[in-house]
């Protein structure tokens, strides 16, 4: 437990700094955190000769991430048989 009171109060002070560097409020800086923890980024190593660019990021996210067909649809706007289409096909491309 004294490694999360740690990271509490590290936290804390953290928040703190920022809050009065930047002059943010509380809710300023909820809201900022809640976007990034919204935001999704793909490692660029998951782009190989293999797969197109939707299998790749449809594998990823599947595989790694374990999101849903649909919340991977939705994330890239794209139809759901679409995404599940490009996940199978990107798992038989890897297995050659």
């Amino acid at each position: 437990m004294g490694k999360n009171r740690n990271q509490d109060s590290d936290t804390d002070r953290f928040l703190s700094s920022v809050k009065q560097k930047y002059i943010l409020t509380k809710e300023e800086i909820d809201e900022l955190i809640a976007k990034k923890q919204d935001e999704i980024t793909l490692p660029i190593s998951i782009f190989n000769e293999k797969l197109g660019m939707l299998e790749a990021a449809s594998l990823y996210l599947k595989d790694e991430l374990n999101l849903s067909f649909n919340d991977i649809a939705k994330i890239l706007k794209r139809d759901y048989k679409t995404i599940w289409t490009s996940y199978n096909k990107a798992k038989i491309k890897m297995k050659e």
